[in-house]
């Protein structure tokens, strides 16, 4: 019977830059995950919050996983009255992100 080795450890990458999401990376994939607080309230919860990491999406390179969380946290559910607005939004985000790879 042939076993894959267990991947032996990700690199994490966090900044502010792409909150909500931050990016691991394995052996394999650039990955996309999401840290999610559970409702204490909801019913099933038993009372307790708890924080844990979802993996949301696993891309070839970073430059995918990048363009994936810019396009994600452009999808914020506001109104935007006019095209400019809109890609101004864009840009501002696609620039941090930038600046994040440049530094």
């Amino acid at each position: 019977m042939l076993y894959m080795s267990k991947i032996k450890s990700h690199t994490i990458v966090e900044d502010p830059s792409l909150e909500p999401y931050f990016i691991t990376k394995d052996d394999y994939n650039y990955i996309v995950n999401i840290k999610v607080k559970t409702n204490k309230d909801h019913f099933r919860s038993n009372g307790i919050t708890k924080e844990y990491e979802k993996s949301l999406k696993f891309f070839p390179n970073l430059k995918l996983a990048l363009q994936w969380v810019t396009e994600e946290k452009l999808h914020n559910k506001e109104h935007y009255t006019s095209l400019k607005d809109f890609i101004a939004e864009y840009s501002k985000i696609e620039s941090n992100i930038i600046n994040f790879l440049s530094q």
